[in-house]
């Protein structure tokens, strides 16, 4: 299998064909949007429950995620097939990017779409992607 991605830090050391770089500039409208969307959520719930979500209120975090997946924060690279958005890993990565500034929910964020969602839809059946 031929892989060319980048890992970590090669872009600094091998030479990168212009294609291959994206800037803030050439996000797209509904890029833009999503990243909107992102910085509306975490004005409207997480800033807010910044202190509940320091003191581990019960089910807090849960009901959070759940308010994320229901903006479809959850499925941004997930396939149309399967009730995503279908966007490209560089939206993925705009929506983590926002959402890194809101502290403990973006490593439960992070949790569920790198370490739950993703490898579901890379190695899941169909009937778990589904699901």
């Amino acid at each position: 299998m031929d892989n060319n991605n980048l890992k970590s830090g090669e872009f600094l050391v091998k030479e990168v064909p212009a294609s291959e770089v994206f800037i803030p500039e050439e996000f797209d409208e509904e890029q833009l949007m999503i990243k909107q969307t992102c910085i509306d959520f975490l004005d409207s719930e997480i800033y807010p429950a910044l202190d509940r979500i320091d003191n581990m209120e019960q089910g807090l975090m849960p009901s959070l995620l759940k308010k994320a997946g229901g903006l479809g924060l959850l499925g941004i690279a997930v396939s149309e097939k399967y009730e995503g958005f279908g966007q490209s890993f560089v939206t993925q990565m705009l929506a983590c990017d926002v959402l890194g500034a809101g502290y403990s929910f973006a490593v439960a964020y992070s949790a569920d779409t790198g370490i739950v969602t993703l490898p579901i839809m890379y190695y899941g059946s169909d009937e778990q992607r589904m699901k």
